[in-house]
């Protein structure tokens, strides 16, 4: 079988050429955007991949091309850290930078408003726990 010649050491590149899986064509990005070998791919090469490719594209497609490089990677004993702190971009529910684009302009602008929203919440959470840490931590004296 092909697979058994696809090493570690290999490039995505030099694997995707011999790996037999249709799964394969999900490696094209992939290969053009890292050179490095099977076998130094960490959870950061797959971080950066999303957030690159989801200025591109779909979710949905991001995950399915995420896939195809574990399944390729699980063929070789390869990959369990990224598996194991993988986040499907489907599964966190939000929307690529593409597929905000997408969207009709009121709906952009609403989606802006939201998130600078919360990011306002979070910095007045931040500055509360700041507060209360300071008053607990004189209490303890």
């Amino acid at each position: 079988m092909m697979e058994n010649r696809i090493v570690g050491t290999m490039t995505i590149r030099e694997a995707a050429a011999l790996w037999s899986d249709p799964r394969r064509q999900h490696l094209k990005r992939w290969a053009e955007t890292f050179g490095v070998p099977l076998q130094d791919l960490h959870p950061g090469h797959v971080v950066t991949f999303q957030k690159d490719r989801g200025e591109e594209t779909t979710s949905a497609q991001v995950d399915t091309e995420v896939a195809a490089l574990l399944t390729l990677l699980k063929q070789i004993s390869l990959g369990g850290e990224i598996e194991r702190r993988n986040r499907p971009l489907s599964e966190t529910g939000e929307l690529t930078p593409a597929e905000i684009r997408a969207l009709p302009e009121p709906a952009q602008r609403y989606i802006e408003r939201l998130k600078q929203e919360i990011s306002d919440l979070e910095s007045a959470n931040d500055r509360m726990e700041s507060r209360i840490r300071r008053t607990n931590w004189g209490r303890s004296r």
